[in-house]
């Protein structure tokens, strides 16, 4: 691609003139989106560096997991405010160094290939980091970013548009603003005094109306908790296409969301779950943080022990907001709960690995299967929850352990923009300091320990039967998440008719696995009798005949308790939200 910088670089020197501070800015060209590719120039002005290095991040925030960005960038190039050549070298995978000598303004040009699904004809789906170049050592430096897009194309971003451009108070907050760029729906309501925008690019129509009102009974029950957004605008980005399965990605004001369009166009709430525990996110994870995750190193493994809480809690949230809120019936929630205790129950590296280890762990995708920080600290934020309501009288709950570390480590002026996050023991620290009790014995032995999880006391003490017991259940011989393959065990019929880890069950002898029946459709199976099992792979489909076992298998179902007390009758009112519906 051809250095476009010309027209750039003299603005850019204007503006060094005037401005005794660093400041990168950006031009994104989705001129060509046929060709696969995007051109992008940066401008750096206020320079003082003879030497400048700019770099692509190895990783992005919330998904930890080391990614090789650096190689979609191509032809790298660089000059001064004349216009003259400057030397690019690359120093290593992530990081081109160029000798700008006494420039005060250095512009940098290179093309980026984007994967497929997210440049085509109708839309380009930009995610900061692997996107924009930082100099290195200035992360802290304001940005600007503005895009040259096609006749007819719209831009929504949840960066602060100004005049033309897009603002951002540093490289950090640049990069946690997805884009989207195309042709695509858009639906707004307002809520507790903030902006509410669901950017929707979807294969074909969706039921618009009843995402959004679903968005709002989420943003509503959980803006409840915190007193309000802690933001003036936030966008929902949805990304419906060809596939099955999904995922989301958290953002400062913003959320990327994507889904099977065959599931969304039947049911808008299939997408509720991973909605509800993206928004929690904005609070937990991007403002209640481990120490550790901000600012970023963007260079290698950030290892954090707290991940349990960053987002197994954060589904806990999510999960409950959804009962709160009615999106879920309680017959709903309780299956759902009762679904994460036989995970958990029936795994067995909950006897070897901590969740503050799998937590450490996540980097190292090579030692699966083990513990899930996200199932395991569900389960720890409903049972924290309970002991909490039940130790006092109902009168407080996780939510006040919650706020307690967001104002100490997000809100305080003396902490900065981004607060400054809570130490190794802050969290243990903090369910002390709220509850007037010392928590450490249930830390040592549930957090950092192996010990089972006390489900029958902590939920009996709260009025709830679990209903734990082990059955002989038909099993496909297989571990799973939900509807997802964790692990296909080694040497294993499904190993050897091809299925693999993270495929997803579609149907199975013919019949649809929908949000919630999974083990209703297992249950219908016959040992000794082989069964059809359609999974879903990418964009792909395919179906195998697997033989049906038979195996123990803890079983759960969550429900009230028979002649519930007052203390427990006001416990469990208070947590489903039922208490504040009737007032």
């Amino acid at each position: 691609m051809r250095l476009r910088t010309l027209a750039l670089l003299p603005l850019l020197l204007a503006a060094a003139a005037q401005d005794r501070d660093l400041l990168v800015s950006y031009t994104v060209f989705v001129d060509r989106p046929e060709s696969g590719a995007i051109g992008i120039e940066m401008g750096i002005q206020g320079n003082a560096q003879e030497v400048v290095r700019v770099a692509i991040p190895a990783w992005a925030p919330g998904a930890y997991r080391i990614r090789e960005y650096h190689r979609a960038v191509k032809r790298v190039r660089a000059q001064d405010g004349s216009g003259r050549a400057l030397k690019v070298e690359r120093e290593n995978d992530l990081t081109w160094k160029i000798e700008a000598g006494d420039s005060k303004a250095v512009g940098v040009s290179y093309e980026l290939e984007v994967e497929k699904g997210r440049l085509d004809a109708e839309h380009c789906l930009l995610h900061g980091p692997d996107t924009f170049l930082y100099v290195v050592g200035r992360k802290e430096a304001p940005c600007r970013v503005r895009f040259i897009v096609p006749e007819g194309w719209r831009i929504a971003t949840g960066l602060d548009p100004r005049a033309g451009t897009y603002r951002a108070r540093d490289y950090d907050t640049l990069i946690d603003a997805p884009t989207e760029i195309g042709k695509f729906e858009l639906a707004e309501f307002d809520q507790d005094g903030a902006r509410y925008e669901l950017v929707i690019h979807a294969k074909g129509p969706v039921d618009t109306k009843a995402l959004a009102e679903m968005c709002r009974k989420v943003v509503r029950e959980q803006n409840a908790m915190f007193g309000g957004p802690p933001f003036d605008r936030y966008v929902f980005f949805y990304d419906f296409g060809d596939g099955f399965g999904g995922g989301g990605l958290e953002h400062l004001n913003s959320t990327t969301i994507s889904g099977g369009y065959a599931a969304v166009s039947k049911d808008p709430l299939s997408v509720a779950s991973v909605t509800s525990h993206e928004y929690f996110h904005l609070w937990n994870v991007k403002r209640i943080r481990p120490l550790e995750l901000g600012p970023f190193d963007y260079t290698g493994i950030v290892r954090s022990k707290a991940l349990w809480l960053s987002e197994g809690c954060t589904s806990y949230f999510g999960s409950r907001a959804l009962a709160r809120s009615r999106v879920w019936t309680e017959e709903q929630y309780f299956r759902h709960l009762s679904g994460e205790i036989e995970v958990l129950q029936n795994n067995p590296d909950r006897k070897v690995t901590s969740v503050e280890k799998a937590s450490q762990l996540t980097w190292d995708r090579e030692d699966w299967p083990r513990v899930d920080y996200y199932n395991k600290g569900e389960l720890l934020g409903l049972l924290i929850d309970l002991r909490i309501r039940t130790m006092t009288d109902g009168r407080l709950g996780f939510d006040d352990v919650m706020r307690h570390l967001y104002r100490r480590y997000a809100l305080r002026r003396d902490r900065g923009p981004i607060g400054v996050g809570f130490p190794e023991d802050g969290i243990l620290k903090a369910l002390n300091e709220v509850t007037g009790s010392e928590w450490s014995d249930f830390y040592s032995k549930n957090v950092s320990g192996l010990d089972e999880l006390p489900f029958e006391e902590i939920l009996g003490a709260a009025g709830l039967s679990p209903g734990l017991r082990v059955v002989q259940r038909a099993d496909l011989g297989l571990m799973l998440r939900r509807t997802t393959v964790a692990t296909v065990p080694a040497g294993s019929e499904a190993e050897r008719k091809g299925v693999k880890a993270q495929d997803r069950i579609l149907s199975i002898n013919g019949e649809e696995v929908a949000r919630g029946n999974l083990r209703d459709l297992l249950a219908k199976l016959k040992p000794g009798v082989a069964a059809k099992v359609t999974f879903g792979r990418g964009n792909e489909k395919y179906a195998v005949n697997l033989a049906v076992g038979e195996r123990e298998h803890v079983s759960c179902s969550l429900a009230r308790a028979k002649d519930p007390t007052p203390l427990q009758s006001r416990v469990l009112e208070a947590w489903l939200g039922k208490m504040e519906q009737n007032r």
